[in-house]
């Protein structure tokens, strides 16, 4: 018999293993095993001594910020079932920061690392994505995680059949990829379509593009909202939805749009030319208004610690993901921007720092006051106040 075995670590394939096949609902998995496992009784287990279990596969990240409540109520089904389910976390991070999740949210769902072998039993591009296994070894769903119930357990521990959401994804689109070629690189263009079905959110600014470098915008899968956000450059906690929410819902497909702009010169004519498009096309509109809010304002504790800072490269880079900040040559108003996605309310920059600096910033989100603490370390601290802020209001004509 053929096992597929997977673990913590990319594992070699062998003569034994090379055999694999994406798996769909209605497929028995009860011959897989699973090596190096964390926080398991036995880190070699396999699917086949858990017949008679519900079994859910959750693919996860501790960097995910809707993953995170998905995976705390799969512990507490975890806990209200512990006879009858295991759920075994599967995530794409650093076996350090999983250790440091699993140490600080203790519980006995069992996690692993992401591998190729995993990927190609049950492939997917977007977080988190779940498969559940009844009690015979059978997928009996592949779905969004944040959909699991109590109730859907009981069915599925029941033998009773489920109906949730199958979650298609276009596996084959190129993120990397061109999404609209171009052929005339000099000409201008506005390009307002549909969304592709079964693909994330993103956008593109081509930062290091030789071509189009400031004067190019790509955005994929935004609703209205989200693309008006994007052009006015601002985040969720600087607008305001005087709209019916529910009606623009990113989980409805119909409501996920593209729009691909290119200007003859580098600059913020970009932002102006989609503001206009989106205008002209919809009856959702957007304004900038000024309003005394509730923020945490951005200030300076420790100058010693923060001209340290001060940017030694040459080339500008930026990348972030939830919990970690990498940057080369950035202004503090990028920083102030990463944090601001962390916060529940704007974040104000009274720094009053303006030179160009190197930023690394990893903190541990299960770990009451790492940010904090991190913060402290750059020299840098948040603290509660009120203060004037532009916001977007997002309202429908």
């Amino acid at each position: 018999m053929k096992k597929l075995v997977f673990g913590l670590m990319l594992l070699a394939l062998t003569s034994t293993t090379y055999a694999q096949t994406k798996l769909e609902i209605g497929d028995t998995v009860s011959n897989v095993e699973f090596s190096n496992l964390l926080n398991s009784p036995n880190p070699e287990i396999s699917l086949s001594t858990l017949k008679g279990k519900v079994i859910i596969l959750d693919f996860w990240a501790t960097w995910c910020g809707p993953c995170i409540p998905a995976m705390k109520n799969l512990i507490k089904l975890q806990e209200a079932f512990p006879n009858d389910i295991q759920v075994i976390g599967i995530a794409e991070d650093k076996p350090e920061r999983l250790q440091r999740f699993i140490d600080n949210s203790p519980s006995k769902v069992w996690f692993g690392l992401q591998t190729k072998i995993l990927e190609t039993l049950f492939p997917y591009r977007i977080l988190s994505h779940a498969i559940i296994i009844n009690p015979k070894g059978k997928i009996v769903a592949i779905t969004s995680t944040d959909i699991i119930t109590a109730e859907i357990i009981q069915k599925v521990k029941a033998g009773k059949s489920i109906s949730l959401p199958f979650k298609e994804e276009n596996i084959v689109f190129d993120y990397d990829a061109d999404p609209f070629p171009v052929k005339d690189t000099k000409a201008k263009r506005v390009l307002l379509k549909g969304g592709f079905e079964g693909v994330a959110s993103f956008s593109k600014g081509y930062l290091k593009d030789e071509t189009f470098n400031g004067r190019r915008l790509t955005i994929i899968n935004y609703t209205i909202p989200s693309m008006y956000r994007n052009l006015y450059q601002k985040t969720y906690n600087r607008t305001v939805l005087d709209i019916d929410k529910e009606k623009y819902s990113y989980k409805n497909p119909k409501n996920k749009y593209c729009l691909d702009i290119i200007t003859e010169k580098a600059g913020d004519e970009m932002y102006t030319i989609g503001i206009k498009k989106l205008e002209e096309t919809f009856a959702v509109k957007a304004k900038l208004s000024t309003r005394t809010i509730p923020v945490y304002v951005l200030s300076v504790i420790d100058r010693t610690k923060l001209t340290k800072l001060k940017s030694t490269t040459k080339e500008r880079t930026l990348e972030f993901r939830g919990y970690e900040f990498h940057a080369k040559k950035i202004r503090m108003a990028d920083f102030q921007d990463y944090i601001e996605n962390e916060t529940p309310v704007p974040v104000v920059d009274e720094t009053n720092y303006f030179g160009l600096l190197d930023i690394d910033f990893v903190f541990d989100p299960q770990k009451k006051g790492s940010f904090k603490a991190e913060l402290a370390k750059i020299g840098l601290e948040l603290s509660k106040a009120e203060r004037e802020v532009e916001l977007l209001v997002i309202y429908e004509e």
